[in-house]
Formats: structure tokens, C-alpha cells, sequence
């Protein structure tokens, strides 16, 4: 991507503008001091885990354990015959093998006849189908009725063992800082993919155990932040020293330590393309 933090190349403003980054650049490094020494620690949501950024120490609490990739597998195997049968690979091996899957996995201690019933039923519909080796697109949506339940059920137990998960790090989070001043200062990043959707729980549980603490939604918007296609526990410190400087900068010239957390020119635009297109 193009830099154009130089720009103007010539003219008066080029020199001025040149140092205006100069002072930004000192600036976001006293920033990232604050969080190198330990002053302000970040959580991040990541992968399957979450990790306490705290200075140069690392602690991580996995979240997303052997049951809710257990739960996973399960979702797919409807998935799984139906591919095979799109591809032509149907026969009573692909049957046999799910069915002695899940005939194992009743003998897991962390489900329930309950929580496997849903999935047992649907995959019992589908292999039983006269249409099964057939499958079609056309064929698979007439099991929709059954599969959704299934899938609903297995997603319903995976959203809860995730939220269980993930406030049980929270409070060890909180514990490990033994600081409540050290915790109100504590940021948290959800790294995720390239969509809004991804780890949308990770951010819900976040929001929530700010708000439960602070009763505050501006706190809410303030410490939580969405990183689209972030990847490590470093770009998450980065995102939020930009938040930090970002926060400095709004309260001296916006009158608001968030308001630099929107488009502002995309705010303006919105008269601006009225205009253009009346013109």
C-alpha cells in the first residue's frame, strides 16, 4: 500500500508536514513505551486462545479446547456426506465411518445422549435417504428441516463452552494482575478475520465484563477494539497504541477522546457526494 504520509512532495507545507510526523512518531513511542514497561496491559483474543500481553510476559488461557473441536466435527459430518456424494465418493465405506464415529464418541464423558441426539438423528435421516448416493443440491435442502436443528444444537453448545471458557480467563486474568488499577487500564483485541462475524463472541464476552465493571459504554467502545486479519499479539499492541494516540489527539482538537474513532471524512462525504452528483 502506497505511503502518502509525505505528501505534499513540494511546496511550503512539505517541511511542515514532515514534522508534524516526526512529533507523531515520538509521540506513538512514548505510547508504546507505556505498554513495553507494563503500564498497560492488552488482552487478545487470538486463534483459540486468549493471551495477557502485561510488558514483555506472555500468559495464555486456552479457550477453544478438544470439546468445541469436537463439537466442530460434528457439525461437519453432514457436510462431509454430502460433499462425498457431489464428488461421486458414496459408498458404505463413507456410511460405515460415520456411523462408527459417532457410535464412539457416546462414550465421551463430555456429552450427553441429549447433546448428541440432534446430530445422530439428522445423520441417520440423511444416510437412510434412497437419495443419499444421489445427492444433489436439490435433494440435500429437503433435510433441511432436520439438519438445522441439528446444527443449531451443536452451535448452542459450542457458544456456551466458549462463553464458560472465556469468563473463566477473565477472572484468572484479573487475578494474575492483582492491580484493580492495573484492570481498569487494560485494553482488549479481538483478532479475526477478514469479516465482522468472526470471533463476534470474543467481543461480546469483552464488551459485557467492561460494562459489568464499569457500567460505562463509552468504557465499552474505549478498551474493546476489532482487528480485521490481525495475526499476532504484537499487531494487537500496535492497534491499541494507535487507539491511545488516536484518544490524545481527539480530546485536545474533537472534544472527545473517541470521536477519532470514526471516518470523519467519511462523515463529511456524505454531503460531499450529495453534492457532487446534483452538480
Amino acid at each position: 500500500m502506497e505511503d502518502t504520509s509525505a505528501r505534499p512532495i513540494d511546496g511550503p507545507l512539505n517541511s511542515l508536514n514532515k514534522q508534524f510526523h516526526d512529533q507523531l512518531l515520538i509521540v506513538t513511542g512514548s505510547t508504546r513505551q507505556r505498554l513495553d514497561n507494563g503500564s498497560i496491559p492488552v488482552v487478545v483474543r487470538l486463534d483459540s486462545r486468549i493471551v495477557l500481553a502485561k510488558g514483555r510476559s506472555r500468559s495464555v488461557f486456552t479457550i477453544n479446547d478438544t470439546y468445541y473441536h469436537q463439537l466442530k466435527a460434528l457439525a461437519h459430518i453432514p457436510l462431509f456426506l454430502f460433499l462425498s456424494a457431489l464428488n461421486g465418493n458414496t459408498s458404505e465405506r463413507e456410511k460405515n465411518q460415520v456411523m462408527t464415529a459417532l457410535s464412539d464418541i457416546r462414550t465421551d464423558e463430555n456429552f450427553t445422549a441429549a447433546d448428541l441426539s440432534p446430530i445422530q438423528d439428522a445423520v441417520q435421516t440423511l444416510v437412510n435417504s434412497s437419495e443419499w448416493p444421489l445427492m444433489e443440491y436439490v435433494a440435500v435442502r429437503k433435510f433441511n428441516r432436520t439438519l438445522q436443528p441439528a446444527f443449531q444444537s451443536l452451535i448452542a453448545l459450542a457458544a456456551k463452552d466458549e462463553a464458560e471458557q472465556t469468563l473463566k480467563a477473565l477472572h484468572d486474568i484479573d487475578n494474575k494482575l492483582n492491580d484493580p488499577y492495573l484492570s481498569q487500564q487494560c485494553f482488549y483485541v479481538v483478532c479475526a478475520g477478514h469479516q465482522p462475524r468472526y470471533k463476534l463472541l470474543g467481543k461480546q464476552m469483552f464488551e459485557r465484563w467492561i460494562f459489568e465493571k464499569t457500567k460505562s459504554h463509552e468504557e465499552v467502545e474505549r478498551r474493546v477494539l476489532y482487528g480485521e486479519s490481525l495475526e499476532s499479539v504484537d499487531a494487537a499492541r500496535e492497534l491499541v497504541v494507535t487507539r491511545l494516540v488516536n484518544e490524545l489527539i481527539g480530546e485536545a482538537f474533537l472534544n472527545s477522546p473517541l470521536s477519532m474513532n470514526q471516518d470523519v471524512l467519511g462523515q463529511a462525504g456524505e454531503l460531499a457526494v450529495e453534492a457532487v452528483f446534483r452538480e
